[in-house]
């Protein structure tokens, strides 16, 4: 497996990994209508959005053999300062993880998270937040594994007209991103 910075030319295969995702981890959360019929026009989306240069973003992606079978975006938090604010000393955001379901706990996750935790402490994008779904039982897993723990903040995310309940774990700052850990 090989972690790589996303290109456009990554657009389809991430759209494909994120609908697979999707339905497979918010089946029961999210209405089996809007899992079914999540668009694939995202990759015009994705195509632009990667073709941007951000300096304070990276997308990756986890390559096995020719495939795609997951991809992370790594940011500034944005609820704490404007990208011309950002930097040192703002919060780091995992803004989204995805992986095929058909290679979840198999090591992709967790090598995009090392290299995206990298990134960021580099940058001083410190401490590192996401916002996971409330009840994705596999996330949650993955995440509590990985180190982040929830700080007792929440939110609610809209999906197609459903208010869903969000809540924000944090890494906490003595984390290692050594393998051993």
């Amino acid at each position: 497996m090989r972690i790589r910075t996303a290109t456009p030319a990554d657009a389809d295969e991430m759209v494909q990994v994120r609908t697979a995702a999707w339905r497979a981890a918010y089946a029961g959360l999210v209405d089996a209508e809007v899992l079914a019929g999540l668009p694939e026009e995202a990759s015009e989306r994705y195509v632009r959005h990667l073709a941007e240069h951000r300096p304070l973003e990276l997308t990756l992606v986890a390559e096995k053999g020719p495939y795609v079978i997951g991809f992370a975006v790594f940011t500034w938090d944005h609820s704490e300062a404007d990208e011309d604010e950002a930097g040192p000393g703002t919060p780091g955001e995992v803004r989204l993880i995805y992986v095929h379901p058909d290679h979840w706990s198999r090591g992709a996750g967790r090598a995009l998270m090392r290299e995206g935790e990298r990134w960021l402490t580099e940058r001083g994008l410190l401490p590192i937040r996401l916002w996971e779904l409330e009840g994705n039982a596999v996330s949650r897993r993955f995440y509590e594994r990985y180190g982040f723990v929830p700080d007792g903040e929440r939110k609610t995310t809209e999906i197609s007209g459903a208010s869903l309940p969000c809540a924000r774990l944090t890494l906490p700052k003595d984390h290692s991103t050594d393998d051993s850990a």
